[in-house]
């Protein structure tokens, strides 16, 4: 898991970046376009201008690939691509996520498109979901500035000795009971630790993160143009 983990960051990384650009510019569409809603089939006659089409299709699909590729972002970094856990990247993508549709909303809104007469619900959604976006910041910047502290570091671990020991007598030999597998260890012979992954696996995360959401948002651009 170590060694695919990094693949798994930047493959992640991008496939997220690549499915928010789609379900960015897909709602930006759709909000200049028929003011946010749309509808199609059903017995019901549909307001000319109001008509789904490409633009609601990318925006479920790009919804469902920053999911599908957001977990493996999260997966691979809690499995040693990055300086901390799982919920830096967590985090990342939900700051991300709620701060590019919040700017949807927001720009939106102090501009509205010229067939949208009022707009002030857009401003109040936008800062809506860029006050739920520093709830991803805040801890994303309190987690770095404890990592760099730490000079990269890994955090200390909670418990440094077993919480339950056993009181055995230790002039018995376990050698040759049935059911006990015993393995000497010689004098002297500290017991093996993990090795840290140190500054440089948190830079490399960092790194893969950079290029690979540079990347997604590329591809993101070029499917979107290409379906609307």
């Amino acid at each position: 898991m170590r060694r695919v983990a990094p693949l798994g960051v930047f493959v992640g990384a991008a496939g997220f970046a690549a499915g928010l650009t789609c379900a960015y510019l897909a709602m930006r569409d759709l909000m200049v376009t028929s003011g946010g809603s749309c509808a199609s089939g059903g017995p019901y006659a549909v307001a000319a201008g109001h008509e789904c089409g490409s633009e609601a299709t990318l925006l479920i699909l790009g919804i469902v690939a920053l999911l599908v590729f957001g977990g493996l972002f999260a997966a691979a970094t809690s499995a040693g691509g990055g300086a901390g856990s799982g919920m830096d990247a967590s985090f990342l993508m939900w700051a991300a996520l709620f701060g590019a549709l919040g700017f949807n909303f927001l720009s939106l809104g102090v501009a509205p498109p010229e067939n949208v007469s009022g707009a002030s619900g857009w401003i109040v959604a936008g800062v809506a979901f860029e006050l739920m976006a520093l709830g991803g910041v805040v801890p994303l910047v309190w987690s770095a500035r404890e990592w760099i502290a730490r000079g990269g570091a890994p955090e200390e671990p909670l418990f440094r000795d077993p919480i339950v020991r056993a009181k055995v007598n230790e002039g018995l030999v376990y050698q040759g009971v049935p059911g006990i597998a015993y393995t000497a260890r010689p004098a002297g012979e500290a017991p093996a630790v993990a090795e840290p992954r140190g500054a440089s696996g948190g830079l490399r995360w960092v790194g893969l993160t950079i290029v690979g959401g540079a990347a997604g948002i590329l591809a993101g651009h070029a499917i979107a143009s290409s379906v609307l």
